[in-house]
């Protein structure tokens, strides 16, 4: 499940999936490129997947790179890896390394895309560095790309493209994930997966894995979201710092956003189907299309034989309804899911 969550993500969102796309563009135009990721990235191993295929749609060779486990600077890492030829090379600079690649013909490096993962900051420091150098020292000639994630902010530097996760995903990015898993994995009608999803966005605040997991449990966190939240908190994956008042608050704007224009659409078809009998029973200056539900509900409480039955069950509970929220109290599922199923079609 969670692979196709990361797929949902990075395939299917436009936010996500055009960081990627622009990532190996760039790349594939011989532009090197740094990926400012936050500390911890939905479905990291999916979104690398997803950019090594994008990439290989060039004509780079794709070179994957764990720092952790090179000992030895960047610039002597790659002249040893990625240069058969070290003629004439005289190591007098750290930048010394860089002219001589920029400057080598024939080389594999020409020919490369090398991807650096897991760099520690110091890590990242020197090969951001040495990439900067390197890009310089090409003076616009088409050479060897490099692509490494960071985390956190970069400062820019001659050459080198920074791609900020943060700057291209935005909050949108993650309501929109949680309207699609919300759409194929829940098994409600169209208004409780609308309503999972809101929910799950305000409880969740943008972590989208934290999203999925509310979304997987759908049928537990409809009819116990306070709950669920907490038990997913409890299994250590994610945090969070929303009491339980916060969450309560969660939940009844939540229903208040998308259960009051219900409440008010059957207001308005009750007033329309019943004008001349609500005209009748008003004082001579009030209009009908002004009457709140609760004043309909005592209009015609006395006068039951003037609508039909179902219609009087209506009135009285769309009356309940509304008084509910008006009063901070939210709905349980069942009134929510009665409230839904009158209003939509599955």
């Amino acid at each position: 499940m969670n692979n196709l969550f990361g797929k949902i993500w990075w395939e299917d969102l436009n936010g996500p999936r055009r960081f990627l796309v622009e990532a190996a563009e760039k790349l594939s135009g011989g532009q090197s490129v740094i990926l400012s990721l936050p500390e911890r990235v939905p479905w990291l191993d999916t979104m690398r997947d997803v950019l090594e295929k994008l990439l290989r749609k060039g004509t780079q060779t794709i070179n994957v790179v764990d720092a952790e486990d090179i000992s030895s600077e960047p610039q002597e890492y790659v002249l040893e890896e990625f240069c058969a030829n070290k003629d004439g090379f005289r190591p007098y600079s750290k930048k010394a390394y860089a002219k001589f690649l920029a400057e080598s013909t024939g080389i594999t490096l020409n020919d490369s895309c090398i991807w650096i993962r897991n760099a520690t900051p110091a890590q990242v420091d020197k090969w951001f560095a040495f990439i900067a150098d390197y890009q310089k020292f090409l003076a616009g000639k088409r050479g060897g790309v490099f692509l490494l994630e960071t985390n956190g902010k970069t400062d820019n530097k001659f050459g080198v493209e920074i791609l900020s996760y943060d700057d291209k995903i935005s909050g949108y990015d993650s309501f929109a994930f949680n309207i699609f898993a919300a759409a194929d994995f829940a098994n409600e009608n169209h208004l409780m997966k609308q309503y999972l999803a809101e929910l799950v966005s305000a409880l969740t605040g943008g972590d989208v894995e934290f999203g999925a997991a509310c979304i997987e449990r759908s049928d537990d966190f409809l009819k116990t979201p306070g709950a669920t939240f907490d038990n997913i908190l409890r299994e250590g994956k994610f945090t969070s710092k929303k009491t339980f008042d916060d969450i309560n608050q969660a939940i009844w704007m939540t229903q208040l956003k998308l259960i009051f224009p219900l409440v008010e659409t059957f207001r308005r078809n009750f007033i329309k189907q019943y004008e001349q009998q609500i005209k009748d029973a008003l004082p001579y200056s009030s209009v009908p299309e002004e009457v709140e539900v609760g004043q309909l509900y005592g209009l015609f409480n006395q006068r039951r034989w003037l609508i039909n039955e179902a219609d009087n069950d209506d009135l009285e509970f769309y009356r309940e309804v509304r008084n509910k929220l008006a009063h901070l109290t939210p709905l349980t599922f069942d009134v929510l899911q009665k409230v839904f199923e009158k209003n939509s079609r599955r």
